[in-house]
């Protein structure tokens, strides 16, 4: 960490103070701390792993992509549209070139849907693929997604990195019980914790270093992946980064519905809102913690059908929060009027 702050410091890839109302710091911070997460990650899978498997190149293969294009909007800035594209092709990278996809999903009474036919065969070398249209359409979707998810979270000091840590620590206990048993699942997953917890000693309040689109879209886009890598146990990534997605879909809504663009930024977040109506930044992230460790913890223990109502639950928590923050903070606001 201390040679990507002083790194970032020299390429210029710098978060300057603004007027945005969005953003909250008071001088300027390094934001390429996603350099030191991806460093470590694959360092620490390189030497552990006993088999390097060509799902496990796919994964730093399209993190590398993102990675790199985040790295350029960090340093020069780039057009949402551009990068999306960048994602999409990363996305595409895994799934298509790497055979990385969701080719089955467990429905609520726990039959297996099956999306993956006949209709396409990738061949790469001597390794054959059958990845059916709609199990890659699905599978861009998860994956693209879910880069952008882990990036509109990143808005206070230690909440993606924090967020992150936690997920991939509960995809790493998915992965090493018996109904999974995969071991170098778990181990990428834990290794990805702990470079987030390592990068969290100097991003947690008051941050040195922000992870920048370079950290958020490789925490992303490999969070998606392992969720794959886990037996496409997305229900159990949706508990576990609930609050993200939803503050994600609801951004999006909320964009569109006042006529802007969904790329455009504001201080509609579900951590904006907490820190709006009173709240410290490290008391805002603690309590998205708290929610992220729950329902992770209760998607290891349940069923199918349980899952999809904790997440009909988490669901419920998060509507009836952000209407009842809004609330406040239009009042606080009306009060702090002359």
């Amino acid at each position: 960490m201390p040679l990507v702050i002083r790194l970032a410091t020299k390429i210029g890839a710098i978060d300057q103070v603004s007027v945005e109302e969005r953003k909250i710091h008071k001088k300027p911070i390094p934001r390429a701390g996603g350099l030191a997460i991806y460093g470590s990650f694959v360092l620490v899978c390189l030497v552990l792993l006993p088999n390097l498997s060509h799902r496990f190149a796919g994964l730093v293969a399209a993190g590398t992509i993102v990675l790199l294009v985040g790295l350029y909007d960090d340093v020069k800035g780039l057009s949402p549209w551009i990068k999306l594209i960048f994602q999409i092709v990363a996305a595409l990278v895994a799934v298509v070139g790497f055979g990385i996809g969701i080719e089955s999903v467990t429905n609520p009474l726990g039959q297996m849907i099956v999306l993956t036919g006949n209709d396409v065969v990738v061949r790469i070398g001597t390794i054959s693929f059958d990845v059916g249209m709609v199990a890659t359409l699905f599978s861009v979707l998860w994956l693209v997604g879910l880069t952008n998810t882990i990036n509109l979270l990143d808005g206070l000091d230690g909440l993606s990195g924090g967020v992150s840590a936690i997920a991939a620590f509960i995809i790493f206990a998915l992965a090493i019980s018996p109904q999974v048993n995969q071991p170098d699942t778990a181990l990428i997953a834990i290794a990805l914790s702990g470079a987030c917890l390592g990068y969290l000693v100097y991003n947690f309040y008051p941050a040195k270093i922000f992870n920048g689109d370079s950290g958020a879209y490789f925490l992303g886009m490999t969070l998606g992946i392992l969720a794959i890598f886990s037996g496409a146990k997305l229900a159990t990534a949706a508990l576990v980064l609930g609050v993200p997605i939803f503050d994600a879909v609801w951004a999006f809504i909320r964009r569109l519905a006042t006529g802007r663009s969904p790329f455009s930024a504001d201080r509609g977040h579900f951590h904006h809102l907490l820190i709006d109506v009173g709240l410290s930044q490290r008391q805002a992230v603690l309590i998205i913690y708290m929610l992220s460790a729950v329902f992770g913890g209760l998607a290891l223990v349940a069923n199918s059908a349980q899952k999809i109502v904790a997440i009909g639950a988490l669901l419920v928590i998060m509507v009836l929060s952000v209407g009842l923050l809004t609330l406040m903070r239009r009042r606080q606001h009306i009060k702090s009027k002359p």
